[in-house]
């Protein structure tokens, strides 16, 4: 499981497990491979199921996966960042160019790839294409290269307003199906419920921080889920669907507690 993944993990039952009340406990453990990621249990013997999952594009979810292990930062002498110029690229041949690439700029001092020498350039394919992947410059910044998504071109007013249709329209990526069906056949539980932890390439810009209103429509497509629960890095507060109702939820603070075991 990548750094990433295990953070939302951790985030998804600490909130939902606040929220309902409820503690959480690990449970896709001890070669449970097909097992919901968490248990959830009331004071009162009621059970719950909690699948916890981050919403990415197909293309991008295995390199931002190995991308945050390292903490969205390759080690380098000098301080550069590499901006992708698309929503894939393979990651550790990409790493490999780039740090090359660097230490023939600090050779050379030059601030990008494409002031290196030309003889220089032909004697590496990966650096001289390395422009197809990403856009690599030098930067004041400390040691290490910032590795960065693609910039993304939108206008606010032709992004979706209603946030339940975003909420619909990740049931399209090739992941998402496969965590609602594993969530909807937990077994021996009498509620079942769906942390989402979407990246920025999901969300249109609007959303980007939490400071637009609760949807008001129940989203379609998660039929015999009782809750689904959405939060992004850059949101202050989380999202959540329950009784046919969303509202924004705010963080507990440090001194109510930890509902995870």
């Amino acid at each position: 499981m990548s750094r990433l993944a295990g953070r939302a993990e951790d985030i998804g039952a600490h909130l939902v497990g606040h929220a309902l009340g409820a503690t959480a406990t690990k449970y896709d453990a001890d070669g449970r491979q097909s097992a919901v990621d968490f248990m959830l249990e009331w004071p009162n013997g009621h059970r719950g199921a909690l699948e916890v999952t981050l919403v990415t594009q197909k293309e991008s979810a295995a390199w931002q996966g190995m991308a945050a292990k390292e903490g969205w930062l390759w080690p380098a002498p000098s301080g550069w960042e590499f901006r992708l110029a698309g929503p894939n690229m393979h990651y550790q041949q990409t790493r490999s160019a780039v740090l090359r690439a660097i230490a023939l700029c600090d050779q050379w001092n030059v601030e990008s790839p494409q002031r290196l020498p030309t003889n220089v350039l032909d004697r590496d394919s990966g650096i001289n294409r390395l422009h197809e992947v990403g856009d690599l410059r030098r930067t004041a910044s400390k040691p290490g290269v910032v590795l960065l998504p693609e910039v993304r071109a939108e206008f606010v007013e032709a992004a979706p307003s209603d946030f339940t249709a975003v909420v619909e329209g990740w049931l399209r990526l090739p992941h998402l199906p496969r965590h609602v069906d594993k969530v909807r056949s937990a077994a021996g539980v009498k509620e079942r419920h769906l942390f989402l932890v979407p990246v920025d390439e999901v969300l249109p810009a609007r959303f980007f921080t939490n400071d637009f209103p609760a949807p008001t429509r129940s989203p379609e497509g998660f039929d015999g889920v009782d809750g689904i629960w959405v939060w992004s890095n850059f949101w202050h507060q989380y999202l959540g669907w329950r009784a046919g109702t969303w509202q924004w939820l705010d963080f507990p603070s440090r001194s109510e507690g930890k509902r995870v075991t």
